[in-house]
């Protein structure tokens, strides 16, 4: 869910990378360094070559790289993703998965919840799919280390992949052993599970993505939400310095304003849609009017009206096109409430800014920093 960071950017980034990835200290309590770190990592999964070059100052050797180039008609339930790997000076391997958000042509599958059909699985099985592929294809690597200690991270469709293999390899290798960093993830369990107090979900509340599949349906995440504070006007300052800091911007900070309840709004529009998963799949609703589509009526089920708001990329809100979308604005239908919470926030760019990495590490920074000064926070009170 981000374009492609320009070789200039990437060396921005690695000029001003901080302290290394520290595997020392407890993989329990959230190091708000190491999460700035798997951040930087997440991000540049879009160019393993650039990313091999900022873990090489770190030691890491790039073990692979897989899944990148996605044919048209790949329709696999498997992340893009890349491993590294060092030994350190006490014999024990250190590794790193860093998975890619979504790439061309994985919109679709991040929308396809439950291919097997069955709708009541815990757990979000396309994601689910792709970390258990992440496990088979690197078993070989898996059983020669000695000792393994493991970072996983990932952002976006990265960020759930990475939630649901953080879990596995805990169950695996213990949680002192398993480090993992998630960002702007989406749900993945619901239900009864395990918790997992060594991972950590960083989330954005007016970051759209977080809520899918919908907490209506009782999805949650597995380890820990850190939520970043982005409806504390005492830290919108210091998060908007730390944005024009970093190397890594897209587009000008999103103002924090409203954009929690916006994004809440567009949710609430989107869940009333359907009661439960199997009703977003199996029910089609008619474009001319309210209710389901009789045979030979134009319809759409909510995922596939869900999928048709998204841009080609799958990288924002743009608004449906077509003479699908335009029957089904023009008239009151079960989309109109959706519509009517879409049109009440136009600026669908600030959403899609609230999702991007450069947002969450400034937010992040400012978390930890608190108010930029005494001024600012005064300003923000009044």
């Amino acid at each position: 869910m981000m374009k492609k960071i320009s070789l200039f950017l990437v060396l921005c980034i690695l000029l001003s990378c901080g302290a290394l990835a520290d595997f020392s200290d407890s993989s329990v309590e959230y190091d708000p360094d190491l999460g700035q770190y798997a951040l930087q990592i997440a991000a540049l999964c879009y160019s393993p070559s650039l990313q091999a070059s900022m873990l090489k100052t770190g030691g890491y050797r790039q073990a692979g790289v897989y899944n990148m180039n996605r044919a048209a008609d790949d329709d696999r339930h498997v992340a893009a993703y890349a491993v590294y790997e060092k030994t350190r000076d006490d014999g024990r391997s250190e590794v790193i998965i860093a998975i890619r958000g979504t790439g061309a042509g994985e919109w679709k599958l991040n929308m396809d919840l439950m291919p097997s059909g069955d709708y009541d699985l815990p757990y979000a099985e396309n994601f689910a799919l792709a970390a258990e592929d992440i496990l088979n294809a690197q078993a070989d690597l898996l059983s020669s280390l000695k000792d393994p200690v493991f970072l996983v991270t990932g952002h976006s469709r990265g960020a759930a992949v990475a939630n649901i293999l953080g879990a596995r390899l805990t169950d695996e290798y213990g949680e002192d052993n398993v480090f993992a960093y998630t960002f702007a993830t989406p749900r993945t369990v619901r239900g009864e599970y395990e918790v997992y107090d060594n991972i950590f979900n960083i989330i954005n509340p007016a970051d759209l993505v977080t809520y899918l599949p919908f907490p209506q349906w009782g999805f949650e995440r597995y380890g820990t939400d850190i939520t970043l504070p982005v409806d504390d006007p005492a830290l919108e300052a210091a998060a908007e310095a730390a944005y024009a800091q970093r190397a890594d911007q897209t587009g000008p900070f999103p103002a924090s304003e409203g954009a929690v309840e916006t994004v809440q709004q567009i949710i609430d529009a989107m869940a009333s849609l359907s009661p439960d998963v199997a009703s977003g799949y199996t029910v089609t609703h008619a474009l001319a009017h309210p209710g389901e589509a009789q045979e030979g009526e134009p319809g759409l089920t909510s995922s596939e009206f869900m999928l048709a708001l998204v841009d080609g990329n799958g990288s924002s809100l743009t608004g449906m096109n077509g003479s699908d979308s335009e029957q089904a604005a023009a008239v009151e239908n079960d989309f109109t409430p959706l519509f009517a919470a879409l049109s009440s926030s136009p600026d669908t760019a600030r959403i899609t800014m609230m999702h991007m990495p450069a947002t969450y590490g400034a937010w992040m920074e400012a978390m930890t920093a608190g108010p930029q000064d005494d001024q600012a926070k005064e300003e923000s009170d009044k």
